[in-house]
């Protein structure tokens, strides 16, 4: 009796030793997961297009190594420490990802910045976007800068978004290409010039003007890197994935979606790459960067671009600011850098406006002396 019970405990420590194994092994798997998904954006996604959709998935990662952490501490494991060490190692970019701030006061002399993606001002109406709800909250902004990417309109809408922004004394359109992708400018303070930034392969662009603040001259930045050109069959078959449908379709689906967001990412590298190029050549000069990125906090794009600029949202925003709000993707795709010049306050998603499929981002700058 006592031999069969010991050869049964072996039995079953040989079953348990096997378990564990297989576990630690997804555990490193995971692990680099997360380690790839944190740092991905600070390689060129021109030859290595995956790393794209990896840094998208970093909140998914960090919860199954928390939940891992979890796991192993419940059956008195040591191999916790694996997914806490890798966890503690990306601090950084959960900070930039999910930022957490003491609010400060806001100084009286500081410019308020309103970024918004207005969606062609509801020119493609739906039921969730409510043209005239949007257009009298930008005629009742109080921004002291405010640019908008999608802002092309015409025909009977001319008159009444003419109206909406005619409150600030100073403003500009352009569309990048013509009659497509309408950046607007509006400001209270006098606009010196204006310059397109195009890249090589994005249809999309930037413009760049010299404003007169006060007694300096501030470059303010209105971008809108191109989008991942999801279609609305694209959409819907990414909320089956997310509902984890048993369709045979539902894994090509998934690697057609990757293909297709990674080859929109390499066309945002080449954009922001001649961004950067062109910022390079303006010196030390105070620069406010406004738009929409199309891609995550942890991107190529906004980790080339915050490695010259500060990103106002991480310094004084707090959690994870999700800007963009249909088709079940929910991402902080909205921006405002400023570069060491300028002190940021009080950075927030303004979610309670649903007029767009964008939420309207602001944040107050005050020029350092």
């Amino acid at each position: 009796m006592a031999r069969r019970k010991s050869k049964n405990l072996k039995s079953v420590n040989r079953i348990k030793t096997f378990f564990v194994r297989i576990l630690l092994v997804v555990n490193i798997v995971l692990v680099l997961m997360l380690m790839v998904s944190a740092y991905g954006g600070h390689v060129n996604p021109n030859h290595n297009g995956w790393l794209v959709t990896a840094t998208l998935g970093f909140p998914i990662m960090v919860v199954l190594n928390v939940v891992l952490v979890i796991g192993w501490l419940v059956v008195c494991s040591r191999i916790w420490l694996i997914s806490f060490v890798a966890l503690m190692c990306c601090v950084g970019p959960f900070r930039t990802y999910c930022p957490i701030n003491i609010s400060k006061p806001i100084p009286k002399r500081a410019v308020k910045v309103l970024t918004y993606n207005v969606f062609g001002f509801s020119g493609f109406p739906t039921d969730s976007i409510d043209y005239a709800e949007m257009l009298n909250f930008i005629r009742n902004s109080d921004a002291d800068i405010f640019c908008a990417q999608e802002a092309h309109y015409s025909g009977n809408r001319s008159a009444n978004v003419e109206d909406a922004i005619s409150h600030w004394a100073y403003r500009d359109t352009v569309s990048i290409p013509e009659g497509i992708n309408g950046l607007m400018l509006c400001s209270r303070f006098p606009i010196l010039d204006r310059k397109i930034i195009m890249s090589s392969s994005a249809i999309h662009g930037c413009a760049v003007y010299r404003l007169k603040v006060d007694k300096d001259t501030v470059v303010v930045v209105n971008s809108h890197f191109v989008s991942n050109k999801m279609t609305e069959n694209d959409k819907q078959d990414y909320k089956d994935i997310l509902l984890m449908s048993e369709e045979d379709s539902t894994k090509d689906n998934f690697m057609r979606l990757c293909r297709k967001v990674n080859a929109a990412g390499v066309e945002r590298a080449n954009q922001v790459d001649s961004l950067i190029q062109y910022l390079e050549t303006l010196g030390d000069v105070p620069i406010v960067l406004c738009g929409d990125f199309n891609d995550s906090p942890l991107s190529y794009v906004h980790t080339r671009l915050t490695d010259r600029l500060n990103d106002a949202y991480t310094v004084s925003g707090n959690g994870p600011g999700i800007s963009y709000r249909l088709s079940g993707m929910f991402f902080r795709l909205d921006n405002i850098l400023c570069s060491h010049h300028w002190q940021a306050y009080g950075a927030k998603v303004m979610s309670e406006y649903k007029m767009s499929d964008h939420y309207p981002l602001e944040a107050y700058l005050h020029l350092v002396p």
